[in-house]
């Protein structure tokens, strides 16, 4: 009898376990309990990889470390079975350790390999059984193919002073985003176009050479000067203006206004003033004065001024001085270079959220016009709660600044820099005539489609150092490089992530917005507690066993004597 019940719950079991899988297989679903959904993918990313025609493969480099890249690792796996879920095609991905070598040759071989790919490493501090600090080498990469073409993946950038457990949360966060985008370049079939104005004075295509390089992962880039056709700008998705130094023609401004108030984009990068480098160099004074572009009124129609002035922050970079007397030698000493700031990222904002810190060289300050006028003005970067405006004409005295006092001197704070804005935008010609030598034009249009641009109260963001060796070779130093330190800023990330906040569907930069708690265990607590947890996570499970286990018997014995 009971050898029968026991049948019959076996084939029922079995049945039941049939229907399950064939019901998961025609109707398919898959259900993400965690508050954050952190398992679960945007509706684009999905639509996404059900159109990709070939297969994928993903190269994953990140090799041994410590709990946080084990962490990490675990998080890529996830993600990655989740795409290949949903593609079409097979997705493949493997791991790559360049640590695992024979040899130390063998082992640096393999480095320089994925360093001339562009796949920089990292360093990761650990304690090894003796509790002494080791440093471990990985590279936090892969990489995405498809067919002949691959693209490399970041899977974690160093955030400055964030702890470990803080920068792979943010690394995680950003997972999808990232691998998304190459997998976006990787199926794009055209590109959409984007200029830098040229004529003048703005900075010279070796001076943007490493931001125009990445640029041309997701755009077709041009450059040139503004010509006398009214629509010579309609073509372009988005324009960069980087720097100029000389004013803007009534035509070139004309020209700008209507390509804005037909929905063209721009990524302004202004300076307000202007300085000598040259007098710095030798003195360590330069004067400031305004420098007149002939776009305040433009800007103003628009909603914001770039004011003349210089910004200095007591969060900023290092730099040699010369720190001797005007009769001494030349003594140079590394001091804190506050007209160097290090700008803060918004992290409510998808251009900046997640970014490092950006490094910007004698800013100025952006001001509203009117909170009345419909246009939405968000806050990009800003320095610091130590702050400093001086406002031109004035003079830059290295060795006064050197003087100063920190307290008295930097008595500002959270000053803008760069913001984003959003909204209908007021021509500066309503109701005025258009310039002479404008040709192809039939009529101005006093007030923008829904638009936005980004204003930047400096034009070096986007500018690259040139290092100029002894035999005249040239080596671009990548944007936002600190040569004193060896740290690059997240300067490049920023002029990447502001063109596609302009140019792209915003659906697509809202992947950037995942936002993960990250739920630490209180260290204090574990150290003053430690015996006890032990003790339960020990001794608790074994008596859920026991008590199973004896129910369980009890259970047979009672249905043996029945």
């Amino acid at each position: 009898m009971h050898n029968k019940n026991l049948l019959k719950y076996i084939i029922f079991a079995a049945i039941l376990a049939i229907a399950v899988l064939l019901f998961a297989k025609i109707i398919f679903f898959r259900i993400d309990l965690t508050s954050e959904k952190r398992y679960t993918i945007t509706k684009n990313s999905k639509e996404l990889l059900k159109n990709i025609s070939e297969p994928l493969q993903v190269n994953i480099y990140l090799g041994e470390a410590d709990a946080n890249i084990a962490r990490l690792k675990t998080a890529v796996n996830e993600m990655l079975d989740e795409f290949s879920v949903y593609t079409a095609k097979s997705l493949i991905y493997k791991y790559i350790n360049p640590s695992d070598a024979a040899t130390d040759r063998e082992r640096y071989e393999n480095y320089n390999k994925l360093e001339q790919r562009g796949l920089t490493p990292m360093s990761v501090s650990v304690r090894d059984n003796q509790g002494k600090i080791i440093q471990n080498t990985i590279f936090a990469w892969a990489e995405v193919m498809l067919k002949n073409d691959t693209i490399p993946v970041c899977l974690m950038q160093p955030l400055g002073r964030t702890s470990g457990e803080e920068n792979v949360n943010t690394a995680i966060e950003s997972l999808e985003y990232q691998f998304i985008d190459a997998i976006r370049i990787l199926t794009r079939k055209s590109f959409d176009k984007i200029a830098f104005i040229e004529g003048h004075g703005e900075l010279l295509e070796l001076d943007v050479f490493f931001a125009q390089e990445e640029l041309h992962r997701y755009y077709e880039i041009y450059r040139g000067e503004i010509g006398d056709t009214a629509d010579c700008l309609a073509d372009y998705k988005a324009i960069i203006i980087a720097k100029p130094t000389e004013k803007f023609s009534e035509s070139d401004k004309f020209i700008l206004d209507q390509y804005i108030m037909n929905g063209g984009k721009v990524l302004w990068l202004l300076d307000a003033i202007r300085i000598s480098p040259e007098e710095l160099s030798k003195s360590g004074i330069s004067p400031v004065v305004p420098l007149d572009l002939n776009l305040i009124d433009m800007l103003f129609h628009y909603g914001i001024r770039v004011e003349p002035s210089v910004v200095q922050d007591l969060q900023c970079i290092l730099t040699p001085v010369n720190v001797a007397l005007l009769t001494e030698p030349a003594h140079f000493e590394n001091v804190p270079l506050p007209y160097f700031p290090l700008l803060m990222p918004s992290p409510y904002h998808p251009i900046t959220k997640n970014l490092m810190q950006v490094k910007s060289e004698y800013p100025s300050y952006l001001s509203q016009v009117s909170e009345e006028n419909g246009i939405d003005m968000q806050v990009l970067l800003i320095t610091s709660n130590a702050s400093h405006v001086d406002a031109a004409p004035t003079n830059i005295d290295l060795k006064n600044m050197i003087q100063s006092k920190p307290d008295v001197y930097f008595n500002m704070q959270f000053i803008p820099v760069a913001v984003a804005m959003e909204g209908e935008f007021e021509s500066v010609f309503a109701h005025r005539l258009p310039p002479k030598n404008v040709i192809n034009f039939s009529k101005i249009k006093e007030k923008s489609v829904k638009n936005k641009m980004i204003v930047v109260a400096d034009g070096d963001i986007i500018r690259n150092e040139i290092q100029r060796s002894e035999k005249g070779s040239i080596g671009i130093l990548p944007l936002g490089f600190d040569r004193l330190t060896g740290q690059t800023y997240g300067n490049n990330n920023f002029i990447i992530n502001a063109l596609q906040y302009l140019t792209e569907d915003s659906s697509w930069i809202d992947i950037r917005n995942r936002a993960l708690r990250l739920r630490l265990l209180n260290k204090l607590a574990i150290t003053q507690h430690r015996v006890f947890w032990q003790t339960i996570n020990v001794i608790v499970p074994l008596l859920l066993l026991a008590m199973f286990g004896g129910g369980f018997l009890a259970v047979r014995k009672r249905r043996e004597m029945a």
